[in-house]
């Protein structure tokens, strides 16, 4: 990959290319500390050999085959007690160009990128660091399953499996980072209840029931995502309790 035909105002604009990586994560992160860096600096691999995501997962994704790829932002304006604010933002950019190819597609909570049956065909990773009450920088690793046909778990599905079809990563990547930083000027002019309520409506089992695991199997029904991100939850019982990502489960 040599260029982004993106169509933005600041996002990937300084482009790290990459044939491969242990993570664009830990890349990205080695560059702010070294101040080689500018907002909106995009870091893409053609394969990650030590791929991050949620709980501590690792990222597997076929070389080549699939988008593997981090982005700096600095988002001075945003308190870290709105925190989750940000990550939906960038939920919804990646979705709105996902949703482009395959209108199917759900975000799963809390940066998860989900068919309707459940099948996982992408995930964000937020890495941030704090000064005093407000971002210092935040790095966003996304990985997208988009050409790969075969994969080492079941539940997991590509872009190319739900449509037949193949993809240029150049030109998908282009439109991902549009309709990111559309989200993110968003996020930036105050656009929060909107950006929320988009969320929302996208979210899998969104004010459905369904089952959970938190040490026992419950029935329940996701009622909202709380500033810092937990998820709110009411039980058949009628109780209402907030989870982090660690203390629930998705059955």
């Amino acid at each position: 990959m040599h260029k982004i035909l993106a169509n933005t105002t600041f996002l990937g604009k300084d482009l790290v290319n990459l044939t491969e990586c242990h993570s664009t994560n830990d890349v990205a992160i080695s560059m702010i500390k070294s101040g080689k860096f500018r907002e909106g600096m995009v870091v893409v691999s053609d394969v990650q050999t030590r791929g991050k995501g949620q709980r501590s997962n690792t990222w597997i994704a076929a070389a080549g085959m699939n988008l593997t790829f981090s982005i700096v932002f600095q988002p001075y304006f945003l308190p870290v007690s709105q925190q989750f604010i940000f990550n939906m933002a960038i939920a919804n950019g990646v979705l709105s160009a996902l949703q482009n190819l395959a209108s199917s597609i759900q975000i799963k909570w809390p940066n998860d990128f989900l068919d309707l049956n459940g099948n996982k065909l992408g995930g964000m990773l937020i890495e941030n660091t704090i000064s005093g009450h407000l971002f210092d920088t935040s790095v966003v690793g996304i990985g997208i399953n988009v050409n790969q046909l075969e994969f080492p778990i079941r539940n997991a599905r590509s872009l190319a499996n739900l449509t037949g079809k193949t993809f240029n990563l150049e030109r998908l990547l282009g439109e991902l980072l549009f309709f990111i930083e559309e989200e993110y000027l968003k996020l930036k002019n105050g656009a929060q209840d909107t950006i929320k309520e988009t969320y929302l409506d996208n979210l899998y089992r969104f004010a459905e029931w369904a089952t959970y695991d938190d040490g026992e199997i419950f029935t329940g029904k996701i009622l909202g995502i709380g500033p810092s991100g937990h998820l709110q939850m009411m039980k058949q019982n009628g109780k209402i309790q907030s989870y982090d990502l660690k203390q629930i489960k998705f059955i």
